[in-house]
């Protein structure tokens, strides 16, 4: 910094404030010591920038290192933590934040995001910057929040097509159901079906229907048979009544589902099909764990580099990070 103040003739302090995008220089002055830093070859460390910011922005800075957001538009303030699967996603997010220090602080912006600008004028006045995007609420037609993407960094949970400027963690839909395909293939199973809700199939992006079409193709199945079952709603007996007629129609042995309500559906003895479901830890099913520590670990690491490259205004296209699962068989219980 002596060495470009010297040569632009200006102060240390002008120089250092134009390349911390801070106030207190005019925007000429700003991008003339920028350009000028540039073809010097100057690139700024972002780990020794978050320290310096650290140090001398007291309070606020002191607050976006240890403290970050998660906000939903679920239909109510605490739905998402009330649901058996998400609160396990959020146990999991947590304590990787808890890992480094960090809090993150739960946070609603109205089922139709009303209250977004009150939230994040909130944040600001806080000085939290890092914001996670929970998913959608389990609706047919769920609203992406709006997001001022000005001085927020941000990671999201998906859909992709939902937020497709930020970076986005999901479990890895697609490789899910292969692994699930292959290991009941390996047990002689030749019929193999697949039941979803509609609103998990949107929210995957329809990964799991790509998924099971290309294996069905791959196994010699005609592209008419076998197809999958979306359960679009109604009550769960009318869907039983729904999942019972598709499983007889389709004389199935064998079911891929992330509904943990259908082994209980099945006829009982030798008609009950074997079922693998999705989401099986620490359930004693058999199926896909989908890893939510790895989720959590990885969404933390995003956010915080996000938090590191805001320091030196650096910006790159969106990440897509997929995590995967993996097969666990059911825990038998002594007789």
């Amino acid at each position: 910094m002596k060495s470009l103040a010297g040569e632009l003739g200006l102060s240390v302090q002008s120089v250092s404030l134009a390349l911390g995008g801070r106030r207190g220089v005019s925007e000429a002055t700003r991008e003339r010591v920028r350009a000028h830093a540039a073809a010097r070859g100057y690139r700024p460390d972002a780990g020794l920038r978050a320290l310096a910011d650290y140090r001398t922005r007291g309070r606020q800075a002191s607050t976006r290192w240890n403290r970050v957001a998660l906000l939903h538009n679920w239909h109510a303030e605490r739905a998402i933590t009330a649901d058996s699967f998400y609160s396990q996603w959020y146990s999991h997010l947590d304590e990787a934040a808890a890992e480094r220090g960090i809090r993150i602080e739960l946070h609603w912006v109205g089922a139709q995001n009303e209250r977004a600008d009150a939230v994040f004028r909130l944040l600001r006045n806080r000085g939290i910057t890092g914001v996670f995007l929970a998913p959608p609420g389990l609706t047919p037609d769920p609203l992406a929040v709006p997001v001022p993407v000005e001085d927020i960094q941000i990671v999201t949970f998906g859909p992709e097509h939902l937020y497709p400027a930020f970076h986005t963690v999901q479990f890895d839909y697609y490789e899910n159901l292969r692994i699930a395909w292959r290991i009941l293939r390996r047990r002689g199973h030749s019929r193999i079906g697949l039941v979803y809700a509609q609103n998990q199939g949107w929210r995957t992006g329809h990964a799991w229907k790509a998924a099971y079409h290309v294996e069905k193709t791959l196994a010699g199945v005609p592209p008419g048979d076998q197809l999958p079952l979306e359960l679009d709603g109604g009550s769960e007996v009318q869907q039983k009544k729904q999942y019972r007629a598709w499983l007889r129609n389709g004389k199935y042995d064998a079911v891929i589902s992330s509904m943990r309500q259908v082994p209980a559906w099945a006829p009982a003895g030798r008609n009950s099909p074997e079922t693998a479901l999705f989401n099986v830890a620490g359930s004693g099913r058999q199926g896909i764990d989908l890893n939510l520590q790895q989720m959590g670990q990885t969404a933390m690491e995003l956010l915080y580099l996000e938090l590191q490259r805001s320091l030196i205004n650096a910006r790159s296209l969106p990440f897509r990070v997929h995590i995967p699962g993996k097969w666990v068989e059911a825990v038998k219980t002594p007789d």
